[in-house]
């Protein structure tokens, strides 16, 4: 008798291990290329970014991305050239392989004519562009002498900028002529930033961030496009879901900060003109139905500051400010299509109308810029809405702009 059997067990097979095949073989933390149709043939794979692939270029038929990098840059030249016609870059996303037959520019293919491949995190720095978003303000015009404007002017060149918090945490300052210039690192230790005008007194926009721990501080904006010191607001800012700086709400002449907490209820936070905020008093409940808020100025003409809000059906609301702290009864001013924009930005008066205008951002999870996903949209103020919005750029994975 077997000792199964004297058991009283039933004998059980041992399946053989499953040996990987096509693109399964590609190694973790690496890029490989294959002579075979779908990881098929011979392979080689590398760990480091490669400007010419020597005898493999005419080899290469089809490729794995498994470095752990959002893209992977093909490109039909040696030493990453990136062109038009028969020099052309082609992107592969990651963790997914794919044949090259499937492209060409012209009548050049890429297969067995792939000259080099690199990887970065975002469409556009396998381009050959910095970190940065590249975003020229439509209403830019160098040499131009403007007064400063009230909020959203953080250089006092009276016009709007953005700022650009990349993947890797680097918060830059986006100069509207296509350039920027970086703040400095380690603003990925922030889950929420916003700004609206100066909270400090000195006519200077200043920055609020919001740490992990809950802590709330305050950057002094210098008025050049940079912040100086940052001063401590306060702790347990980690009940709130978002946190909005809307300038002055109230009538005192202070910019003024709303908050929603985790139950829903909006709060308004009274700016002391120092940096700091007094007793907070409640704006009233039901606000988790909403996406994203932006503080725009005074949207209605009434001269009062006012609140935009987005909803989860992709409605926009303008809640009119009534000047005592709190706001009067909403209007529908986009009845569809916001849901993908998750990050609503005032943006000053972006072409001198006397109206605020309004910066509407998606998730980043896309670089074509014709795509929900990827669009950032300048939508034009007008007395009481907004007029049809325009694709200014395109975010990519790992973007955030305030």
């Amino acid at each position: 008798m077997t000792a199964v059997a004297a058991l009283g067990l039933a004998a059980a097979s041992v399946a053989p291990v499953h040996a990987a095949v096509g693109y399964e073989r590609c190694p973790k933390g690496r890029f490989c290329v294959f002579d075979g149709v779908a990881g098929g043939g011979a392979m080689v794979s590398y760990t480091t970014p490669q400007s010419s692939l020597g005898s493999w270029s005419k080899r290469a038929v089809s490729v794995y991305n498994r470095t752990g990098f959002e893209m992977a840059c093909l490109y039909s030249k040696p030493d990453y050239v990136a062109g038009i016609n028969d020099v052309f870059l082609e992107l592969v996303g990651k963790d997914f392989g794919t044949d090259l037959s499937y492209y060409r520019e012209g009548n050049t293919p890429l297969v067995h004519n792939l000259g080099s491949v690199n990887w970065a995190h975002t469409e556009r720095q396998c381009g050959g562009a910095p970190e940065p978003l590249s975003w020229t303000d439509p209403y830019y015009h160098p040499g131009v002498s403007r007064p400063a404007q009230t909020f959203s002017d953080l250089n006092r060149d009276g016009t709007p900028d953005l700022l650009n918090r990349t993947y890797s945490g680097k918060l830059w300052f986006l100069n509207g002529d296509g350039t920027a210039h970086l703040i400095g690192p380690g603003w990925n230790a922030m889950t929420a930033l916003t700004r609206h005008g100066d909270l400090t007194g000195d006519g200077a926009e200043d920055l609020l961030a919001r740490d992990t721990t809950g802590q709330l501080w305050m950057y002094p904006g210098n008025g050049k496009g940079a912040f100086g010191t940052r001063r401590s607001v306060g702790p347990g800012w980690n009940t709130m879901s978002a946190v909005q700086a809307t300038g002055d709400l109230n009538g005192d002449g202070k910019g003024d900060l709303v908050a929603r907490d985790k139950t829903g209820t909006l709060w308004m936070y009274p700016g002391t003109g120092k940096g700091t905020f007094g007793t907070r008093h409640r704006v009233g409940p039901g606000w988790n139905a909403m996406i994203a808020l932006a503080a725009p100025g005074d949207l209605n003409g009434d001269h009062h500051n006012d609140l935009i809000a987005s909803d989860t059906t992709g409605r926009l609301w303008l809640y009119p400010g009534t000047g005592k702290g709190a706001f009067g009864t909403r209007t529908m001013i986009g009845t569809a299509g916001w849901r993908p924009y998750i990050t609503l930005i005032g943006a000053g008066d972006e072409n001198y109308d006397g109206h605020p205008d309004l910066i509407a951002t998606a998730n980043g999870k896309g670089s074509d810029s014709p795509l929900p996903e990827s669009q950032v949209r300048l939508y034009r103020g007008k007395t009481g809405g907004l007029t049809t919005g325009f694709n200014e750029a395109a975010i990519d994975i790992g973007d955030a702009l305030y």
